[in-house]
């Protein structure tokens, strides 16, 4: 927009670079938020029927308490805001789990059966 002076204003302009920086701010801050602390003793259930004690370390390790083979060779996890991925110990993801209540529910790749990580 032009005023009776010819000069172009740049309010318009402005508010848009503002409210784009905002935004961008917003997202930053969202995505750098702490994953939740889920290092400790857990169960593991596998299809809803199959449980292993399972304990996972804070340099990323995952081990069982006992042998558990429905656990499908997790060695590994890792955390991403909400969820955690378990991992075979050449890296290969066994499942990603969503935080749900007080523990984590998915799928496992390989055959689709339940996850459930609980306390």
């Amino acid at each position: 927009m032009m005023n009776l002076e010819g000069n172009i204003q740049m309010k318009t302009l402005r508010t848009l670079l503002f409210t784009s920086f905002a935004v961008a701010i917003s997202v930053a801050a969202a995505q750098a938020q702490q994953s939740p602390d889920v290092t400790g003793a857990w169960k593991l259930s596998v299809g809803g029927n199959v449980v292993c004690p399972l304990t996972l370390t804070a340099d990323g390790t995952a081990t069982f308490a006992s042998e558990c083979a429905a656990a499908d060779r997790v060695a590994r996890w890792h955390t991403c805001a909400d969820k955690v991925e378990l991992k075979t110990a050449s890296g290969e993801t066994v499942g990603i789990l969503r935080h749900q209540g007080e523990g984590y529910t998915g799928k496992r790749f390989s055959d689709g059966k339940a996850l459930l990580l609980s306390r």
